[in-house]
């Protein structure tokens, strides 16, 4: 009798989480309207970092290119800009992001 009633609020105790499970919405792809793409500028000039890019916040890396750094920028009105510089060569590339605020 004993066992008959553990192996019953087993069995409920196992169903609970199951039954408090709720579906999660999908996920929609986006659409060709420009949603959700941010901007890719090309830079001014390759030996310097422009100074209306703001102040240095961080500088991350990726480990599948490790000799690129990423160093991210704030500007005044709190946007993000992410410059890539080679650290073995010096070499910046022509372009950069620009993560608006809103």
């Amino acid at each position: 009798m004993v066992r008959l009633r553990v192996l019953l609020l087993c069995v409920v105790g196992l169903c609970m989480p199951l039954a408090a499970c709720q579906k999660m919405e999908s996920v929609q792809p986006l659409t060709d309207s420009g949603e959700g793409k941010l901007p890719i500028e090309k830079a001014k000039f390759l030996d310097a970092i422009p100074a209306d890019f703001g102040d240095l916040i961080s500088v991350t890396s990726n480990a599948a290119h490790p000799w690129w750094v990423q160093a991210w920028f704030m500007r005044p009105d709190k946007s993000l800009v992410v410059v890539w510089i080679n650290g073995r060569t010096g070499k910046m590339l022509d372009q950069y992001l620009t993560i608006p605020r809103r």
